[in-house]
């Protein structure tokens, strides 16, 4: 890693990264939303600060089902299934847009990539729309702007960047050294992301604002590195190994 990034050690069993030393106030990208306590990045997602977007959203838990291209839609009060629905191939996650106002579930298609899309449903009904052709979208994120949808093309070894409203192709960051790029987070002030290359027992630091991946980290022990979190300073990412 770069800009004084380094390895922290191994921990019960999750793989620290050091990031940087939070500044008291965090200096985002352009378009970010502002971080206010330097010290909890999630200091925003607790109980009363729900954001108004949400408002009129139906509260539903939706769970891909990857063998029957499915997406079973859970009530957690009742905790029974109340919903299912035919999305792509090999549906693999299901993300929030960054404004909030869709659920786009990423199907693959494993090995027939021409097949590959994404799936909308809307959170207010609870229901799918028509599928837009991307290709290879194994999982994705978006831009901390809010500008760029980031499809992560797992079997293409890059990150597809991608207009956030109409998926429309902008352009690619290339990951070469990362086989099975799959989990990603961002550093508290939005300047970089870390993704985790499963099979290649390696993590890859991409920059958000010069776009392209600027580092490599091989695991000291090996493993397959799955999901990353950073902690609440930002100080660290935790990847799940």
């Amino acid at each position: 890693m770069t800009h004084n990034n380094t390895l922290r050690g191994l921990f019960m069993g999750a793989l620290c990264v050091g990031a940087f030393d939070a500044a008291a106030q965090v200096q985002a990208v352009a378009g970010m939303p502002p971080v206010p306590d330097s010290k909890n990045l999630y200091s925003e997602i607790v109980e009363g600060k729900v954001s108004s977007a949400t408002a009129g959203h139906r509260e539903l838990v939706y769970v891909p089902h990857v063998q029957s291209n499915d997406v079973y839609v859970i009530d957690p009060k009742t905790l029974k299934v109340v919903d299912k629905f035919k999305v792509g191939l090999n549906p693999q996650h299901v993300v929030p847009s960054w404004d909030l106002q869709t659920l786009w579930v990423t199907n693959n298609s494993e090995r027939d990539h021409k097949k590959g899309s994404l799936t909308p449903i809307d959170p207010r009904t609870g229901k799918p729309g028509n599928d837009i052709l991307v290709h290879d979208p194994y999982n994705m994120y978006f831009s901390p702007d809010g500008q760029h949808a980031i499809v992560v093309e797992e079997a293409e070894k890059r990150l597809a960047f991608r207009d956030a409203k109409t998926m429309e192709f902008k352009y690619f960051i290339h990951a070469p050294q990362c086989k099975g790029i799959n989990h990603a987070d961002f550093s508290i002030d939005g300047r970089f992301a870390v993704f985790t290359c499963e099979f290649a027992k390696t993590i890859a630091k991409v920059d958000m604002v010069e776009r392209k991946v600027v580092g490599y980290l091989k695991l000291s022990r090996g493993g397959m590195p799955q999901d990353v979190r950073s902690s609440p300073d930002g100080k660290r990412f935790y990847v799940a190994d």
